[in-house]
């Protein structure tokens, strides 16, 4: 990449570059009827990247987790936290938008996919998932320092449905939860059964405006990409967006062994995701 090319791409990528030219599309080319497109999956999954990959386009107006207004702004402890706002204030802001998309990001609400994607017909949702070591190694050192993993967990290990790690479960991965929950005596088989419990929301909440994306696609094969996700959204990409995914080596070896049960657990459950993912080439 020549000087100019990289002076191009800095410009193109720049967050504050991005809002200007979203602000004025916005105002150049009014949309009045805004679609929603919701990107879903566990997190430490390229949930970020993917919204990027996105939102590049000057025709999104794009949310992240926790984003005002879309997300409630509360103290940590509260189970509202950076969860989506009622669906009626939703509307409201949606409907006060001008550009032709807007992208959130509702992490905390991917067991609720299903039912968004009801609530506004029109709009589209894309489930992106990871490989389980990766996303493990991720969770334990984004998290590191910032509070323990294992209380982090407890939610999750209790089947508590107040919140959102444990809300809407399906009945099988519930009793899985419940059957093999003393396993998860380190972060490492936490993280593991967190991984679980996260994608198997994929399937609990299937629909056919809701599309599965694998990390490892996105970043290999980024043009490819980029056309199902165009085909998906009934949107054309500018081909230069696919130079932007960066791959973050995640080789190291985990920390600790995940259990057996559990390690068949998380293959099988990768098989079903890559068997649900959407193919790169026709």
């Amino acid at each position: 990449m020549n000087l100019l090319q990289r002076a191009s791409w800095r410009l193109m990528t720049s967050y504050k570059v991005n809002k200007l030219r979203t602000r004025v599309h916005a105002v150049m080319h009014p949309c009045e009827d805004p679609r929603l497109v919701f990107i879903f999956g566990c997190q430490r999954s390229g949930t970020t990247m993917l919204r990027n990959f996105i939102g590049f386009d000057p025709r999104v107006s794009d949310y992240g987790e926790g984003d005002p207004p879309y997300f409630w702004q509360t103290p940590t402890e509260d189970p509202r936290y950076i969860r989506l706002i009622p669906d009626e204030e939703v509307e409201k802001l949606r409907r006060s938008e001008r550009n032709d998309i807007v992208l959130i990001k509702p992490l905390h609400d991917t067991q609720r996919a299903a039912e968004l994607l009801d609530k506004w017909p029109k709009s589209k949702g894309v489930f992106i998932f990871r490989h389980y070591r990766e996303v493990i190694l991720s969770h334990l050192t984004y998290y590191r320092g910032r509070y323990e993993p294992m209380p982090y967990l407890k939610d999750l290990l209790e089947l508590n449905e107040a919140s959102w790690k444990a809300e809407s479960l399906g009945a099988e991965m519930r009793e899985f939860i419940r059957t093999h929950r003393h396993l998860a005596t380190t972060p490492t088989a936490g993280f593991a059964l967190f991984w679980l419990a996260r994608n198997s929301l994929l399937f609990d909440n299937a629909h056919p405006n809701l599309i599965a994306l694998h990390y490892a696609d996105l970043i290999k094969h980024p043009r490819e990409a980029l056309r199902v996700l165009g085909r998906h959204l009934d949107m054309t990409f500018d081909e230069r967006y696919s130079d932007f995914p960066e791959h973050r080596d995640r080789e190291k070896p985990l920390p600790d062994e995940i259990p057996p049960v559990l390690l068949a657990a998380c293959e099988a459950m990768m098989s079903r995701l890559l068997q649900a993912a959407s193919p790169m080439r026709d």
